[in-house]
């Protein structure tokens, strides 16, 4: 074998090597691109969830306030001051 055969084989297989890598890193990029567009989902999937829940709650928190309100209303008119005779 000649060495100017055994250099360009040798620069072959580096460029093989250096393009296999490159190759290698792209592909897993694109791999973790798609895990986190699936977790990006799933995370506004549950923020979704939360706010339908707060959105509940907040509506539960203004039914009780009306009652509240409409039960300080009736107890004012059963307890009204008197006024005193002198």
């Amino acid at each position: 074998m000649s060495p100017n055969v055994a250099i360009l084989s040798a620069a072959v297989a580096v460029l093989t090597l250096v393009l296999a890598i490159f190759g290698a890193s792209w592909l897993n990029q694109r791999n973790i691109e798609k895990l986190l567009e699936q977790m990006e989902k799933r995370f506004d999937a549950r923020f979704d969830v939360l706010l339908s829940e707060i959105k509940r709650l907040d509506q539960r928190i203004d039914s009780v306030e009306r009652r509240l309100d409409r039960i300080e209303r009736q107890l004012e008119a059963v307890f009204q001051p008197t006024q005193r005779r002198a």
